[in-house]
């Protein structure tokens, strides 16, 4: 499994709309899979998953992301799961690690996009 945390500015909403929009980024295959979000003692929360095709593992690979909104901005989450052979051992990670750098790529550029 790859993980990447990040803080962006903002709140939940805003990089929702732009991840909403930007999903393609993930990948032509990237489907929003299910998503879940609510409020904790006034703490915002959001959690989805995404899936796409991956051709290197001839199987599906899944992004789960969590945000939680505070007063600093939105901190993010995210854990690529799937995608690699074996029945016992992972063999290779290369799925995992291509859409989480997908996914951070999608941060960074948001992150570029909220300093402008």
């Amino acid at each position: 499994m790859a993980k990447f945390t990040a803080v962006v500015p903002g709140t939940i909403d805003s990089f929702w709309k732009y991840l909403d929009r930007y999903t393609v980024k993930l990948g032509t295959t990237a489907t929003l899979e299910d998503q879940v979000s609510g409020s904790a003692d006034g703490v915002k929360y959001k959690v989805c998953t995404y899936e796409r095709y991956a051709v290197m593992g001839e199987n599906r690979v899944s992004l789960s992301v969590f945000m939680i909104e505070y007063s600093e901005g939105v901190r993010i989450v995210a854990t690529a799961s799937g995608g690699s052979k074996g029945a016992f051992l992972k063999i290779n990670h290369w799925s995992e690690d291509n859409f989480l750098n997908d996914f951070e790529a999608l941060v960074k550029a948001y992150n570029m996009q909220t300093k402008k």
